[in-house]
C-alpha cells in the first residue's frame, strides 16, 4: 500500500508540474504580426497603433512582434510561415487565402467614410478640371493614365474590374498606363502636371487631400451611393482586414478578436467591425485573370479540358447522335419513299375510280336535268295543246248547234294557230337546250314569276300564294328555260311543305340588293329540325317536298351558281323556311 501511495502522489506532482509549466512555455512564443503598407491620406492609418497595443495586452508584451512589409515580403513572410496575424486590404487577404495561405479574418475597419465594412474600398478615375475633353471613363480611350502599381487591390485593380463591367479592356484601352508606385501622391502630381491625361486612386484621397474642395481636379462618372460619402467611380468592396494564419492557436485568435472589437471608435468612428460577403473581390479576381486566377491567362490543355469537358462530352453525344439520326433518317426515308410510291399507285387508281364515279354523277345530273326539261316540256307543252283542244271543242259545238260563221270559224282558227306556234316555240327552245346553245337573253324576273304564279295557283287554290316586288323591271341575263326551272321548284317546293296546314301561306318577293334581283321564296311550314336544317343547308338533301316529282335544291343550286348567283337558306323561328336565291343584274339595267 505504501508503494502503491508514493506511486500515486509522483503521478500527481508530474500532472501539476506540466500544467503549470504548459502556460510558461506558451508565454515563451512569439506572436507575429505583418502589417501591409498603408497608402497616404488614409484615416485607417489612425487604428494601427490602437490595434497593436491591444493584441499586446491580449496577448502579454513579450509575445508580439509587428512588421511592416510590402506585398511581396508580405507574402514571401506567409509562403515561409513566418507569421501569425496579418493586417492587409481585403483585397490581399483574399489573394492570400485563395492562394491556399489558410487566412482566416478576424475583424475589419469602419468609419464615418466607411460606414458598412462590406463597401469601403472604391477606385476613382480623375483628371484635371480644365480638361473639356474628357468628361467620362469612355472619354479616356487612347489616353494616358498613371496609377500606384499593378498589383494594388485599392486602386488600379478595382479600377480594371470597373473597366471591364463596362465592356472595355484594360490592357488595351489607354495609351498608356504609368504604375508610379507606392502612394497617391506621385499620381497626382502626374496628372496635375498634365504628365498623364487622367489617374486612378483610392477612394476618398481626393477628398483627404482637398483637392476636390480646391477644384484642381474632377472625377470621372462617379456614382451615386449612399452608403459611401465619398466621389469614387467603382463598385466598392471590403475594408482593411486583421486576418490569423494556420500558425496561430485559436485561443489567441479569440483574444485578438475580442481584443480589437473592443477598441473605442477614434476620430472620424474609426474602430474595429465585422464584414460579411468577401465574395465580390473573388469575382473580381477571377474576371481580371489575376492572383489565384493568374493560371487562366495561359493555355493548359489539361486546365483546357477540366473546364470544357462537359462541351466535349456534348459534342460528341451530339456527332454520335447525328450519325444515329442519319442512319435513322435513311431508314425513313427509304421506308416513306416506298410508302409515297405506294399512296401515288393507290392514287392513280383512286383517280380512274374518281373519274368513273364522276361520270356516273354526271350521267345522274344529266338524268336529273333531262327529267327537268321532260317536267318543263310537259308543263308548258300542257296549256298551249290544252287551249287549242278548247278551241277546236267550241267550234264542233257550234258546228253542230248551226252558230257558224265564216267570221267565227277564222278567229278559231286562227287561235288554234297561235296555240300550236307557242307548243312549236317550247319545243324549238327545249332543242336548242339539248344541243347545248344555251342561249341567254335580257329576261324580267318579275313578268317571268307572275306567269309562273299564274300558272301554279290555278293548281293550288287552298294556298295562299303572294308575290311581291319592290321594282317594275328587275333584268337578269339567263336562259328562260334555266330561270322557270329556278322559280317552279322553289315554288312547288314550298307549296308542297304547306298543302296539308289549313292556312298554308308561301309569299314570293323580288327585290334589288345592290347588284343583284333576290328572289325570296318563304313558307309557314313546320319548324324544321336542326338536322333537317343541317341537312338544308348542305344541299344533302334531294327535296323538301313530301311527294310529287319536284326539283332538288341542289340543281337550283347549280343553276343559280352557272348563273353568277348563290342560294342561301334562313329558318324562320316560328316555323317554315326561307329560300334566297340571287342573281345579278343585267349590266343594262344594273
Amino acid at each position: 500500500m505504501k508503494v502503491s501511495f508514493s506511486k500515486f502522489s509522483l503521478y500527481l506532482f508530474a500532472m501539476v508540474l506540466n500544467s503549470v509549466h504548459a502556460p510558461l512555455a506558451c508565454s515563451a512564443e512569439v506572436l507575429r504580426l505583418g502589417i501591409s503598407s498603408f497608402a497616404e491620406h488614409s484615416i485607417n492609418k489612425a487604428l494601427i497603433d490602437p490595434t497593436i497595443e491591444a493584441i499586446r495586452s491580449a496577448v502579454k508584451p513579450d509575445k508580439l512582434e509587428v512588421e511592416y512589409l510590402e506585398l511581396n515580403r508580405l507574402q514571401n513572410s506567409l509562403k515561409n510561415g513566418h507569421l501569425d496575424l496579418v493586417l492587409s486590404s481585403a483585397g490581399n487577404y483574399r489573394r492570400f487565402l485563395l492562394e491556399g495561405y489558410g487566412l482566416r479574418d478576424l475583424a475589419t475597419m469602419v468609419s464615418n467614410q466607411a460606414p458598412n465594412p462590406n463597401y469601403a474600398e472604391g477606385s476613382v478615375f480623375f483628371t484635371r478640371s480644365d480638361r473639356e475633353d474628357i468628361d467620362s471613363i469612355a472619354g479616356l480611350k487612347d489616353k494616358s493614365v498613371s496609377a500606384n502599381y499593378p498589383f494594388a487591390f485599392s486602386g488600379w485593380q478595382i479600377a480594371a474590374g470597373e473597366m471591364m463591367n463596362r465592356g472595355l479592356d484594360p490592357d488595351h484601352f489607354f495609351s498608356k498606363v504609368d504604375f508610379l508606385g507606392h502612394g497617391a501622391s506621385p499620381v497626382i502630381d502626374a496628372v496635375l502636371s498634365g504628365k498623364t491625361d487622367a489617374g486612378i486612386v483610392r477612394a476618398c484621397i481626393l477628398e483627404n487631400a482637398g483637392l476636390l474642395q480646391s477644384g484642381k481636379v474632377k472625377v470621372l462618372d462617379p456614382k451615386e451611393t449612399t452608403e459611401f460619402p465619398c466621389a469614387v467611380s467603382t463598385r466598392l468592396y471590403p475594408n482593411w482586414t486583421l486576418s490569423t494564419t494556420p500558425n496561430t492557436p485559436p485561443e489567441i485568435s479569440r483574444k485578438v478578436t475580442a481584443a480589437v472589437l473592443e477598441i473605442k471608435p477614434l476620430q472620424n468612428n474609426l474602430h474595429w467591425s465585422v464584414a460579411t460577403d468577401f465574395t465580390p473581390i473573388d469575382d473580381l479576381f477571377k474576371r481580371l485573370e489575376i492572383g489565384p486566377y493568374e493560371y487562366l491567362r495561359h493555355f493548359s490543355f489539361k486546365r483546357f479540358m477540366e473546364a470544357y469537358w462537359q462541351y466535349f462530352v456534348c459534342a460528341a453525344i451530339f456527332i454520335i447522335g447525328l450519325i444515329l439520326h442519319g442512319i435513322r433518317s435513311e431508314y425513313l426515308v427509304n421506308k416513306r419513299t416506298h410508302a409515297l410510291t405506294e399512296s401515288l399507285r393507290r392514287e392513280r387508281k383512286l383517280r380512274a375510280e374518281s373519274a368513273l364515279v364522276k361520270g356516273r354523277l354526271d350521267k345522274i345530273q344529266k338524268v336529273g336535268l333531262v327529267g327537268q326539261m321532260c317536267s318543263m316540256i310537259a308543263h308548258e307543252l300542257k296549256q298551249p295543246l290544252g287551249a287549242a283542244a278548247a278551241y277546236c271543242f267550241a267550234l264542233r259545238r257550234r258546228l253542230e248547234n248551226g252558230e257558224v260563221s265564216a267570221e267565227v270559224i277564222e278567229k278559231g282558227i286562227e287561235r288554234v294557230d297561235n296555240q300550236i306556234q307557242r307548243a312549236s316555240e317550247v319545243v324549238n327552245q327545249v332543242r336548242s337546250y339539248a344541243k347545248g346553245q344555251r342561249q341567254r337573253l335580257m329576261i324580267d324576273v318579275g313578268k317571268t314569276a307572275e306567269k309562273i304564279l299564274r300558272d301554279i295557283s290555278a293548281s293550288a287554290p287552298d294556298t295562299d300564294l303572294e308575290f311581291r316586288k319592290d321594282s317594275e323591271e328587275l333584268f337578269v341575263e339567263a336562259n328562260p328555260i334555266e330561270l322557270e326551272i329556278i322559280l317552279i321548284n322553289l315554288v312547288k317546293n314550298a307549296i308542297e311543305v304547306v298543302k296539308d296546314k289549313s292556312n298554308g301561306r308561301v309569299v314570293v318577293t323580288l327585290s334589288t340588293e345592290g347588284n343583284t334581283v333576290s328572289i325570296k321564296v318563304e313558307d309557314n311550314g313546320e319548324k324544321l329540325s336542326d338536322a333537317e336544317w343541317k341537312q338544308i343547308s348542305q344541299l344533302a338533301m334531294a327535296t323538301t317536298k313530301h311527294s310529287g316529282l319536284g326539283f332538288g335544291l341542289s340543281i337550283v343550286a347549280g343553276l343559280a351558281e352557272d348563273l353568277g348567283g348563290r342560294i342561301t337558306f334562313e329558318r324562320i323561328p316560328s316555323g317554315g323556311l326561307s329560300v334566297f336565291v340571287r342573281l345579278p343584274l343585267a349590266k343594262e339595267k344594273s
